[in-house]
């Protein structure tokens, strides 16, 4: 059976508690109930920009502080014919937040820099 990975909104879940509200009472606040909160907090349902402007309201807070972006999924694929005509092949799925992405990116250049560059 495949296993789904969902990308928990740690910001939004770290300040809310820390205001003091359990999971049912917050999504009153903003209102829901408490299973369609609990859905977006755990990444299970896309938050929009509505609920994350609702969310800040009731949290006193700028969205910013709570704003976490949606996971990106990037796909590697690698299919080699063989001399013998077998297939070896691979695949790579990683999913994460967009943050993730963008400190892979900066590794990333700094590692083609102190290579020398376009070698390829």
């Amino acid at each position: 059976m495949a296993k789904s990975n969902f990308i928990v909104k740690e910001k939004l879940k770290k300040l809310r508690v820390e205001k003091g509200f359990k999971q049912t009472e917050f999504a009153e606040k903003v209102y829901m109930d408490q299973s369609q909160y609990s859905r977006r907090e755990s990444g299970k349902v896309t938050i929009s920009d509505e609920e994350w402007d609702r969310f800040a309201l009731a949290l006193e807070v700028n969205k910013l502080e709570i704003f976490e972006s949606e996971s990106r999924t990037i796909n590697i694929v690698n299919n080699n014919d063989n001399k013998d005509n077998s297939i070896n092949a691979f695949e790579i799925t990683i999913k994460a937040p967009n943050h993730f992405f963008d400190d892979l990116n900066r590794k990333m250049d700094l590692i083609i820099n102190k290579i020398g560059g376009n070698q390829y």
